[in-house]
């Protein structure tokens, strides 16, 4: 069964589709097409921006502060639930079961990305992006 929607089916005399209230599509029309010119508003919209409160700036070692506490404590949250001494036998088997050669790979790896970040945060700093 194939159900059709007689609005978009149907056209006027321009081709347009017809609407359903066609003398609202033609103020529509209208009111678009007309050139606004600016309205004003008397500085009104100025005397508001004017009167807002300033911005307080909060000193940097607070903003840290903000984002490090946070971020102490839901890191210790999450090693709470953790065994770390599960995690250092784990490490400890993984490093004895790890090839030389494997092992050089991984840390030169880790170094590369290690280094990426310090130029990234280095380039942030002398503002290059």
């Amino acid at each position: 069964m194939i159900i059709v929607n007689h609005n978009q089916d149907q056209k006027n005399s321009n081709g347009q589709p017809a609407a359903t209230d066609d003398s609202f599509d033609i103020f529509l029309r209208t009111q678009l097409q007309q050139q606004k010119s600016y309205l004003s508003d008397e500085n009104f919209s100025a005397g508001v921006l004017a009167r807002l409160p300033k911005v307080k700036r909060i000193s940097r070692w607070r903003e840290r502060l903000i984002i490090i506490i946070p971020l102490v404590a839901i890191s210790l949250l999450v090693l709470s639930q953790h065994s770390l001494l599960a995690f250092a036998i784990r490490s400890w088997v993984l490093l004895s079961v790890i090839s030389f050669a494997d092992f050089i790979k991984i840390t030169l790896e880790l170094s590369v990305v290690m280094l990426m970040a310090v130029g990234f945060w280095s380039a942030r700093k002398i503002n290059l992006f």
